[in-house]
């Protein structure tokens, strides 16, 4: 493996004849690609390569996010990308077929209150309780950005995707944290088509608070749901 600082030819990601190359924290990280590789069937072995997937899906849907990426990117080591610190942190709650209900969006924070949650086939609603009954906000903390991951499974047709993911975000202006809301995010109409496919989904929920500039001050942990 070698690190180039200083790269003349910019920043560089993906196969080069039979090195790979990616850039973590401005660095170019050149490695030697196997020359020949041997899939192993083992059933102990597939099941890591089919939650590898699981959390790599996942990982994707959470960096989508704007707020959600920037939030892992606060916390992550350096060194590290904020992809794979998603994914480290992820990787043993993953199912081996889709996503579950301990998997995170967020790598800690207060206790988000839910009193009831639940996905539509057009949006998912929300009832959170006064959030300053799980954390003590400051008057630069005007703003709410509601996050979620809605995982789609059971599929309707067995010929489809076992699981669909899609990403959700809502900004709310002018948020009062001493108060309970009722939190709505519409589908778009891609969103739709999806949700019509599938019986069954697990919602994971979280919250940040921000300043008026859009900067993130603290944010939830994840509350998760899974449908009956």
């Amino acid at each position: 493996m070698a690190i180039l600082n200083g790269n003349v030819i910019g920043n560089m990601r993906g196969r080069l004849g039979n090195l790979s190359a990616r850039t973590v924290d401005g660095k170019t990280i050149l490695a030697a690609r196997p020359s020949s590789f041997n899939v192993n069937y083992d059933p102990a072995v597939t099941q890591v390569r089919q939650k590898f997937s699981v959390t790599v899906a996942l990982a994707q849907a959470v960096l989508a996010l704007t707020t959600l990426a920037g939030i892992w990117k606060s916390v992550k080591e350096s060194g590290m990308s904020v992809y794979n610190t998603i994914f480290k942190s992820n990787f043993q709650y993953s199912g081996t077929d889709k996503p579950t209900v301990d998997n995170i969006i967020t790598p800690g924070g207060f206790g988000l209150p839910v009193d009831v949650a639940a996905v539509a086939a057009d949006k998912i609603t929300a009832s959170l309780l006064a959030l300053n009954t799980e954390s003590v906000f400051s008057a630069e903390e005007v703003s709410l950005s509601a996050n979620a991951i809605v995982c789609f499974t059971d599929p309707v047709n067995p010929d489809d995707e076992p699981y669909q993911l899609i990403s959700l975000n809502k900004e709310v202006a002018n948020f009062d944290f001493t108060q309970a809301y009722d939190l709505q995010i519409d589908f778009d109409a891609k969103h739709k088509v999806i949700a019509a496919k599938y019986t069954k989904n697990i919602l994971l929920l979280s919250v940040a608070s921000k300043t008026a500039d859009g900067k993130v001050v603290q944010y939830s942990a994840t509350s998760p749901k899974a449908s009956a």
